[in-house]
C-alpha cells in the first residue's frame, strides 16, 4: 500500500519522531513502539509533546523480499561470523546482527524507505509551521527530535545526509533552516553496515547510494562555502557494552562495528546480563532474547531492547528533548 505521512498539529512546542528498528512492525502497531516508556521518560510535560512514529508497514510483502535474498543474507551473516571470531559462538551473535542488517541488500526496500521517511519529515515541517502560525508563534522556536532504534538509526542516517544535500526536499539545515533540536541513534549499525559493506560489494546493489559507504562518516551536514551546518543541535549516539548490533561483544568495544562519528555525543550504557560470562553464554542469550524466551519459556534481558535504552536515558532525553 502507498506510504501515507501522519499529521499532527502539535499540542505545544516539541516534537519527538521515533524510528523503529525492524520490519513488519504494522503487525504490533504503535504497540511495536515504546510509546509509554517515552511518555514517563518525558515527565508531567510529556503530554505538551506531539510523538510520531515511523515504521515500514507500507511495504507489504517485506518477508517475501527477505525470503528472496536468502543468499546475499547467507553471505552477510557468514562475514559477520569471520569478524565477530568464526567460532559456534560468533555464528549465533552474526545471525542475531544479520537479522537487523539483510535490508541493506535490497535497493528498491531502503530508498523507498528512505522516501517515505522523508515524506514525514516534510509533514513535520509542515505541522510545525501550521501549529505556530495558528497561535502566532515563530516556527523557528518549535523544535522536532529523532529517536531512532537499531536499523532506524541506519534510515535516519542515510535520510538525514539525502535532505541535507538534496535542493528538492527544501529540508537542508543552513539553507532551508531545517534543523532538528536533537537525533538519538540507539544502538546504532551504521559502522557495522559500512564494515560488512566492504566485504559484500558485489551483492550489495546501488551501493553507491549508501551515504555510509559512499563517503567518510559523520553527522550529516550541508556546507555553505567554508562552513558546515549539521542537520541537528545535538547528535547523542547511544548503546550497550553488550550489544553486538551497536559494536560491543562482552563489554569490549568493536572497532569495525561500532559508531564513533566526530562531533556526536557518546553514551554507553553497561549491560550487565545475568549468567552471561563468555561468548558462548552470550551467544545463548541473543538467541532466547531474540525468541522472547521461546520453547524454552525462560525470559533473558535482551541487551538490544529500545526499551531499556530509553529508561536509562529518561533523564537525558527530557533535558534535551524539553529544553
Amino acid at each position: 500500500m502507498p506510504f501515507s505521512p501522519t499529521s499532527i498539529s502539535w499540542p505545544g512546542t516539541r516534537a519527538v519522531l521515533l524510528v523503529h528498528g525492524i520490519g513488519r512492525a504494522s503487525a504490533a502497531g504503535d504497540a511495536a513502539f515504546p510509546l509509554e516508556t517515552l511518555k514517563r521518560a518525558l515527565g508531567a510535560h510529556g503530554e505538551d509533546v506531539a510523538v510520531y512514529t515511523f515504521n515500514y508497514d507500507f511495504i507489504n510483502d517485506w518477508l517475501v523480499r527477505k525470503t528472496g535474498l536468502a543468499d546475499g543474507i547467507r553471505q552477510l551473516k557468514n562475514v559477520l561470523r569471520v569478524k565477530m571470531g568464526n567460532d559456534e559462538a560468533a555464528g549465533t551473535i552474526a545471525d542475531y546482527a544479520g537479522d537487523v542488517l539483510w535490508p541493506v541488500l535490497s535497493a528498491d526496500l531502503r530508498l523507498a524507505i528512505r522516501d517515505a521517511y522523508i515524506a514525514q519529515l516534510i509533514q513535520i515541517h509542515l505541522d510545525c509551521g501550521v501549529s505556530a502560525l495558528e497561535r502566532g508563534d515563530d516556527p523557528l522556536d518549535y523544535q522536532t527530535s529523532i529517536v531512532a532504534h537499531s536499523l532506524g538509526c541506519f534510515h535516519t542516517y542515510e535520510t538525514l545526509w539525502a535532505t541535507a544535500l538534496e535542493p528538492t526536499h527544501r529540508l537542508r539545515p543552513a539553507s532551508n533552516l531545517f534543523q532538528l533540536q536533537s537525533v538519538w541513534l540507539m544502538a546504532s549499525p551504521v559502522q557495522l553496515i559500512r564494515s560488512v559493506a566492504a566485504d559484500i560489494r558485489p551483492i550489495v546493489p546501488d551501493i553507491d547510494t549508501l551515504s555510509c559507504v559512499a563517503r567518510p562518516l559523520g553527522i550529516p551536514c550541508e556546507a555553505m562555502g567554508a562552513r558546515n551546518t549539521m542537520c541537528t543541535d545535538q547528535f547523542i549516539a547511544v548503546t550497550g557494552s553488550q550489544d553486538p548490533v551497536g559494536g560491543h561483544i562482552l563489554g569490549s568495544k568493536q572497532d569495525w562495528a561500532y559508531m564513533n562519528l566526530g562531533g556526536q555525543q557518546t553514551v554507553i550504557q553497561p549491560q550487565h546480563l545475568t549468567n552471561v560470562s563468555d561468548r558462548a553464554s552470550l551467544a545463548a542469550a541473543l538467541r532466547i532474547a531474540a525468541t522472547g524466551g521461546g520453547a524454552t519459556g525462560v525470559a533473558v534481558e535482551d541487551p538490544h531492547s529500545w526499551t531499556r535504552y530509553i529508561e536509562n536515558e529518561a533523564g537525558r532525553l527530557r533535558e534535551v528533548i524539553l529544553a
